[in-house]
């Protein structure tokens, strides 16, 4: 009779305690801005000013956060509130953070 030997064991990993897993999230997390691309449509929550504007280029100010959206054929449908909704072929989005200094 053959005897099979046992795979080593690897040591287990340290996971975050099971009553971390449901906590809720940081307080200002709902506040952040939201961006969704979909079919040939972007749409943000949380946008307050566009800052560039043309057909190749969109920067948007997002808090923090500034997005920089480059395609082909980019408009803005509509912006209302803090809601902004763009239309076009998006090829490349850059983030980066409002207070960084220029490279």
């Amino acid at each position: 009779m053959k005897r099979y030997r046992r795979p080593h064991r690897r040591p287990e990993k340290q996971n975050a305690e099971p009553g971390k897993w449901f906590c809720p999230p940081a307080r200002d997390f709902y506040r952040l801005p939201d961006l969704v691309l979909r079919s040939g449509y972007v749409a943000t929550d949380g946008c307050r000013r566009v800052l560039d504007f043309t057909p190749e280029k969109i920067c948007l100010d997002l808090g923090d956060t500034i997005a920089t959206l480059y395609g082909n054929g980019l408009k803005i449908e509509s912006f209302s509130g803090r809601r902004l909704i763009g239309s076009g072929l998006v090829r490349n989005i850059e983030f980066r953070q409002k207070w960084e200094a220029e490279p």
